[in-house]
């Protein structure tokens, strides 16, 4: 799709990832906030979780330099699992767990044309997994967006990088972008919480390198092929709260081919995902290393039955695989085949339908060798489920100023390889497992929305309130398994939660050269976990730990050669977790408000330099319940062409 046409089309950023056709962001039948290009820019943001912290509804818990959990709308937690991200429409958390290490992303912030950030569960219409929300990235295609740019920065914690994109155009065949960064940085110097002790402190590391191509095959028939590789090595606080040491190691490689036709836009996708991750945390249980690969087969048609119906058909093939760790010869993995369904209805020039359907059936394997004395067989894991995903929204465009969305959806997050049995820990005095038995985590959402145009001071608000619904929440400790000789911990599912929200977000432009935006969200969960794992004792709260206040807020100006931009950051006083070794417990974190700034200067039409900082308030501040969060100040050199 080219983007660029179709934003000079719409007269702002549009989205196509939805239901197959562009429209605008407040047409989309689910909650979405675009971030484009220019907003990137403005951030002043190294790296995605510091660009998404400024963005309204959008959690984001930062534990180390490089290391940092993002959730849509609180349920935010170590190695959180329930939001799905995507590059170009491919998967690119890690499957073995489901959470995002954001280091080891193949994509370089200048490559990104734009951001979506979709709240609520939305599988039918994005994918696998879909529970808390999606986060899409969009990257400039080569085919039709000619970028050439270099940047340099360097700062305070030793930082040092550079990345760039290059487009090389193929003559009549098509087109290539190039694609990579280096970065090196030191770890805060912050003291390390008693309970979250691990392994020293070492130096954080990235390298990245993708190559993106698409090709003119025929009139209407384009292929894209793409191929990346990332290295990065970082200190972080693990999903028992452990301080620890991570390597990861990616690889990917991906074809599409895309055909206009007179049946519809058909594409077929394919892609594999290799992750390879070696890491340290206790050291009384060594080093870890998971070894995991996921190839998805996934075909689609979207067309049209007459002017008012746009429809979208897809089937899905899936497989992923883990080796277990850190007991080795066992395999552990599940195939899914998903079919799925979207149905875009103009009733009337004023009232649009969207609904959506997704149907996921999984059927798990294991192969290889078992401990003596295991509580389960292999035959244990020749298990399937079904599982069903929906999205329903209406549109009513009420006048030229006002519009309003009442949606409905249901997404299931199922369980992960880790949780499933590749986490297997065989020790005299201590026995870890994973397993086969756990019930798929759903999350149910219902919601109303109200845009609201004010074109007289060209400004924009959104309000929407919201319930959620989440059932068989899983914690990774939740359980034990007896045997003859031994006590097994596993996880298990443990109850259920319920969020209550409202967000307002207002936003626009005044006096020409200035911008701002300003947003509040307001959510009460309560937690419906059993006895046992009440109160943050085992692993997993969102009651207390997801603030009931959010604010965020973004003054800029821009005029002749200078941009200035501030973010400021609220949140009310939560709870978080920390480890006794054996379960967890919650401790304070008072109400905090950080800011962000960037100030840069145009030295020509093709060299920029920048001054930015995050959590500029103070010189290190407590946000979590790990280590405070120092300061930062870097300086980037920008070079386009």
């Amino acid at each position: 799709m080219d983007y660029g046409s179709l934003e000079q089309l719409f007269g702002e950023a549009v989205t196509a990832s939805a239901t197959g056709s562009p429209q605008r962001a407040t047409e989309v039948p689910a909650n979405m906030i675009i971030v484009t290009a220019d907003d990137i820019r403005r951030s002043g943001a190294r790296d995605i979780p510091g660009i998404l912290r400024h963005v309204a509804g959008v959690d984001v818990m930062q534990w180390a330099n490089d290391n940092s959990d993002v959730s849509v709308r609180g349920y935010n937690q170590a190695y959180a699992a329930r939001t799905l991200v995507l590059i170009d429409g491919r998967q690119v958390y890690a499957d073995y767990y489901g959470f995002i290490p954001w280091s080891a992303l193949p994509v370089e912030l200048s490559a990104i044309r734009q951001i979506e950030i979709v709240k609520g569960p939305n599988s039918a219409l994005f994918g696998f997994n879909a529970v808390g929300g999606v986060i899409n990235i969009i990257t400039y295609n080569p085919r039709y967006d000619d970028v050439n740019t270099v940047s340099v920065r360097s700062g305070t914690q030793g930082l040092a990088e550079i990345s760039g994109v290059t487009t090389m155009p193929l003559g009549n065949l098509g087109a290539l972008r190039l694609s990579g960064g280096l970065r090196s940085d030191d770890e805060f110097a912050t003291s390390i919480p008693l309970a979250m002790a691990g392994p020293p402190r070492t130096a954080n590391g990235r390298m990245s390198i993708d190559a993106d191509s698409v090709f003119e095959l025929a009139d209407n028939v384009e292929f894209g092929l793409e191929g990346s590789h990332t290295h990065a090595r970082q200190n972080e606080v693990s999903p028992d709260y452990v301080w620890q040491d991570s390597d990861y190691e990616t690889n990917s490689v991906k074809g599409q081919l895309t055909a206009d036709t007179s049946i519809g836009l058909l594409k077929l996708t394919a892609y594999s995902n290799w992750i390879s991750w070696r890491g340290t945390g206790n050291p009384a249980l060594g080093v870890f290393s998971q070894h995991n690969q996921v190839t998805v087969v996934q075909a689609e048609d979207v067309f049209n039955l007459g002017a008012d119906h746009t429809l979208r058909a897809a089937v899905e093939y899936r497989h992923n695989t883990a080796d277990t760790t850190p007991m080795k010869g066992g395999t552990v993995s599940y195939d899914v085949i998903s079919g799925s369904g979207m149905w875009n209805w103009h009733i009337t020039p004023a009232v649009s339908l969207t609904n959506a359907l997704r149907v996921d059936n999984l059927i798990w394997q294991r192969s290889g060798v078992i401990p003596a004395d295991y509580p389960f067989t292999n035959q244990d894991w020749e298990r399937s489920t079904t599982q069903i995903s929906f999205n329903s929204g209406v549109l009513w465009v009420v006048g030229p100023a006002d519009k309003l969305r009442l949606m409905a959806s249901r997404g299931v997050e199922l369980p992960n390889l880790v949780e499933s049995g590749s986490l297997l820990i065989d020790l005299p005095y201590l026995q870890v497992t994973g397993t086969p038995f756990l019930k798929p985590t759903a999350v149910t959402n219902y919601e109303f929305a109200w845009d609201h145009d004010l074109p007289t001071l060209d400004a924009h608000l959104q309000l929407s309130a919201f319930h959620q619904h989440t059932d068989n929440i899983v914690s990774v400790g939740g359980g034990f398994i007896p045997t003859l000789t031994s006590l097994y911990a596993a996880p298990a599912n443990i109850g259920s939660s319920d969020a209550n929200g409202l967000e307002l977000i207002a936003g626009g432009l005044f006096d020409r050269d200035w911008r701002w935006s300003l947003s509040y969200r307001a959510e009460f969960v309560k937690d419906n976990f059993l006895p046992f794992a009440e109160g943050g004792m085992d692993y997993v709260d969102y009651e207390h730990t997801t603030p009931k206040h959010l604010i965020k807020g973004n003054i800029g100006w821009a005029s002749g050669n200078w941009e200035v931009d501030a973010y400021l950051n609220y949140q009310s006083r939560v709870s978080g977790l920390q480890t006794t070794g054996i379960n967890t417990y919650l401790v304070p974190i008072g109400t905090y408000a950080s800011l962000d700034g960037r100030l840069a200067y145009r030295l020509t039409d093709w060299a920029t330099v920048s001054v930015s900082g995050q959590n500029l308030l103070q010189s290190a501040q407590r946000q979590t319940s790990g280590p405070y969060i120092e300061r930062q100040i870097f300086a980037t050199l920008t070079l386009n062409r």
